[in-house]
């Protein structure tokens, strides 16, 4: 499905339809692929747990986005209903901030 979305700001809008593809393989790619502006880069990821860690790791350590400038939570978990994903989310949410404790020691 695709939706006309209005916008009075400067906006380029790509659909990304999954088709065979794996849970949010293409949007991962597009991240990858993507060229930023100039100037502060701010970033808002939300969704499903698996695609959303990737994505927030190639920004905050590849591309050096600083922490404060992202906005990343994973919002579902494939395979998990609500109350399996609230009661490991605990664990993914540990996982990312051992990921930036590392990124820590090997800048400091």
């Amino acid at each position: 499905e695709e939706q006309q979305l209005k916008s009075v700001g400067d906006v380029t809008l790509t659909w990304l339809h999954r088709g065979s593809e794996t849970l949010g393989r293409k949007l991962v790619d597009a991240v990858r692929g993507f060229e930023f502006p100039a100037g502060d880069v701010h970033a808002f990821v939300h969704g499903e747990a698996g695609f959303v860690r990737e994505i927030r790791r190639y920004l905050r350590f590849e591309r050096e986005l600083p922490r404060e400038r992202m906005s990343v939570s994973g919002y579902w978990r494939a395979g998990h209903d609500e109350d399996g994903w609230r009661s490991s989310k605990r664990e993914w949410n540990a996982v990312d901030e051992a990921d930036e404790a590392k990124a820590a020691g090997r800048r400091g």
